[in-house]
């Protein structure tokens, strides 16, 4: 009995044409409000993309752009975090709830994981392959982040927070987190200074599948099945979700659509309609329409 007082209530409220009402505007307005916030965050991140474009030349490769990429990233965010760690703001629900990469970009606020957000957001908008690392460190995952890109030598590690990769031996590439983890005697010569270097690449996570109990490490066996466990522990969940704003449209787009078919439904029924027992039909409408079309004129 205790459970069906909830639903029932819940019945009584979707029967409401009213709150229905309601709801259809609330959801109109989201709806423009995330695709007005998602056009500002696209042209943000094409301003800077066309930014690092300008920067390339003819004798450039697929290594040497990530790499210029990864520059502009540090500097813009290297200023911004000096203002804003001294006196940080409260973006309030923006930040708390729906997580933009425009905050990270804007005020740094996520320290490392702002900056490997940002690049990951500009080496996606250039169509390279992506994945956000959590590195582990005093025994913790996500103790830093970094963005592994892959190119056409393969994937390369970049941590934009210190502007760092790595040259494998013999200057025959950029150099992998697996390749770093492996040799880090001979990669710690390549670290700048002020590194801090308890950060040793001693190992790595692309996604933390207990993060939601139950839900996440049963789609990790799942996809384990299809793809292989190897594979599974490669995946970067992070990087399907760097453009919040187009999913909460998406998302709400999915919501809307029922919620205004129920009260287009449920307006049929009481304002059209004499009877709410008569079925709704195209020739149905069409014939109680007529009269409220003519009062109206």
């Amino acid at each position: 009995m205790a459970l069906r007082q909830p639903f029932r209530l819940l019945k009584k409220i979707l029967k409401n044409l009213y709150f229905l009402t309601f709801l259809n505007g609330f959801l109109i307005a989201s709806l423009f409000y995330f695709r007005m916030e998602g056009n500002y965050e696209d042209s943000l991140f094409a301003s800077i993309k066309r930014s690092v474009d300008r920067q390339i030349d003819a004798d450039d490769t697929q290594d040497s752009i990530v790499v210029k990429t990864m520059h502009v990233c540090n500097e813009l965010l290297h200023n911004r975090a000096r203002i804003f760690s001294e006196d940080p703001i409260d973006e309030g629900v923006k930040s708390d709830y729906f997580h933009p990469t425009s905050v990270d970009l804007m005020t740094t606020r996520g320290a490392c994981g702002s900056y490997s957000m940002v690049l990951a957001r500009l080496l996606q908008l250039s169509n390279y392959p992506i994945r956000i690392a959590q590195m582990k460190a005093h025994g913790i995952f996500a103790a830093h982040n970094v963005i592994e890109v892959y190119t056409n030598t393969g994937w390369a590690v970049l941590d934009p927070t210190f502007n760092v990769y790595f040259k494998k031996p013999g200057h025959s590439g950029m150099a992998s987190f697996a390749d770093v983890e492996s040799n880090w005697k001979y990669y710690i010569s390549q670290l700048p200074a002020g590194y801090d270097t308890s950060y040793k690449y001693e190992d790595v996570r692309y996604t933390n599948w207990e993060k939601i109990p139950v839900v996440l490490p049963a789609a990790k066996k799942l996809l384990g099945l299809f793809i292989g466990s190897q594979k599974v522990d490669k995946i970067s969940i992070r990087t399907y979700f760097l453009r919040m704003y187009n999913i909460y449209f998406v998302v709400t787009l999915l919501l809307y659509i029922p919620i205004f078919l129920l009260t287009f439904k449920r307006f049929v029924k009481t304002k059209i309609f004499p009877r709410p027992d008569i079925p709704i039909t195209f020739a149905n409408l069409i014939k109680y329409s007529k009269p409220h079309f003519a009062t109206a004129h």
